[in-house]
């Protein structure tokens, strides 16, 4: 048992000493040891790769009005390094009154590095690449606060070795309010590379710049997901702050989860998704260009001839890169029996289209590239909009408009098809080898 831990102990039994000795009556001495192991925080400098340690009010290390927070660093942790930082803002559920509480009601396992790498957002094609520490606060009260979220920042910078420009956030429903709040609110004292609101509740009363001047989310990239069915986080407040946001000149993202409710948490089978969401918010570095997503349907990934901070996922079919990145792509002789016969993509450069080993140059934005198989035509169904043109040829760019004045976002049951704005009224993409039906939903 740590010192402090010892020290805690004794004192607590002090103050009471008829309980004192009635647990000592009725309960052995090791048993003792193991229960005070399982409840109480152990507060030190000096962390064991792996675990989780918390900073409490009850021990004097957090002051009152401050988060108090777990932290779990990496397997490979040394303070000789500097590490990523992810903050995870619970929801207004409940464990918001001590870090073991909390930590067990809003942290996903997914989000520790258990040596799942793939399931953590680690990737083992990245060179050089480390694990995140991990810091999960808690608060009693309704309302996550920039201000406090800086004291805590402070505090966890004097603990474990931060990588200052790779500070990341991330929350569930209050939570994803919280994201929102932390970065809207920022004053210049910190960096946010990359947040990921999660079916964020309240974004209303979110409080946030009008002009870029004023934006402080500019350079901070953005991940939001949110279920359009959510009825107690309100998409019809998401949905303006996200694109207030890429109004004044930000870069981001919007998945709508399918189903109903306030479900935009990972789960069930969203491991590979997941993966690829933190991957995402990982490769991002505050003050750089921002890391783009490029998806590969029917081919792979391999090396990167140039570029700064490539960061290619483990299955190979999608990386995150700056704009300008050339990296190699490879696709099968054939697929089924339809031999390949190109390359396709709405926007960057394939350096020989009709090759199946070639190089491609990303662009500045997210893209899917598609290897074509076969020149038999597909079908192309749009509901509730129309596509030019109406019957593309594999390969062909097909711009989507909707045709309905309530239209709210698209949605698709084609995985080849990656709609990184759902709610912009019109886009584009390449048709794959493969029929596709896109539908404009209706507010």
């Amino acid at each position: 048992m740590p010192l402090i831990g010892h020290r805690m102990l004794l004192a607590r039994t002090e103050r009471n000493k008829p309980m004192r000795t009635a647990i000592k009556t009725l309960i052995p001495p090791l048993l003792i040891l193991s229960l005070f192991t399982a409840t109480w925080s152990v507060e030190t400098a000096d962390y064991t790769p792996g675990k989780l340690y918390n900073y409490t009010h009850e021990s004097g290390t957090i002051p009152k009005g401050d988060y108090q927070y777990s932290v779990y660093v990496p397997t490979d942790y040394s303070p000789k390094k500097s590490y990523p930082v992810v903050f995870y803002l619970h929801g207004g559920g409940r464990g918001r009154f001590h870090p073991d509480q909390g930590k067990r009601n809003m942290v996903s396992d997914r989000l520790k590095d258990n040596k799942r790498t793939t399931d953590a957002g680690y990737s083992r094609n990245v060179p050089d690449f480390i694990g995140y520490i991990l810091i999960s606060p808690v608060k009693p009260v309704a309302k996550w606060n920039a201000t406090v979220f800086k004291r805590l920042l402070k505090h966890v910078k004097s603990k474990v070795s931060v990588d200052e420009n790779r500070v990341y956030v991330t929350g569930f429903s209050m939570g994803g309010q919280g994201t929102w709040i932390v970065a809207c609110g920022n004053d210049g004292s910190y960096k946010i590379a990359a947040m990921m609101p999660l079916g964020a509740w309240g974004c209303r009363q979110v409080k946030r710049g009008t002009t870029p001047q004023t934006c402080k989310t500019l350079k901070t990239a953005v991940w939001n997901l949110h279920c359009p069915q959510d009825p107690v986080s309100k998409i019809s407040e998401q949905l303006p702050l996200f694109q207030s946001h890429l109004d004044l000149g930000g870069y981001g993202r919007f998945t709508m989860i399918p189903g109903r409710g306030h479900i935009s948490r990972p789960r069930g089978n969203d491991h590979a998704f997941f993966s690829m969401r933190m991957a995402w918010m990982l490769s991002q570095t505050y003050g750089t260009p921002f890391n783009y997503v490029l998806k590969v349907n029917d081919g792979k990934i391999g090396k990167v001839s140039s570029g700064k901070r490539p960061f290619t996922g483990d299955t190979s079919g999608y990386g995150f890169y700056e704009p300008g990145t050339v990296v190699n792509i490879t696709a099968p002789e054939s697929k089924g029996d339809k031999p390949f016969v190109k390359w396709a993509s709405d926007q960057g450069k394939f350096a020989e289209a009709t090759s199946r080993s070639t190089s491609f140059t990303t662009p500045e934005g997210d893209v899917t590239i598609s290897a074509i198989y076969g020149k038999q035509p597909f079908k192309l169904s749009v509901v509730g909009g129309k596509a030019n043109p109406a019957a593309p040829k594999p390969g062909e760019i097909v711009t989507v408009s909707a045709s309905t004045d309530k239209f709210f976002y698209w949605k698709t049951d084609s995985k080849l098809i990656d709609i990184a704005l759902p709610n912009a009224r019109s886009f584009k993409f390449a048709m794959p080898s493969a029929d596709v039906t896109i539908t404009a939903q209706g507010k």
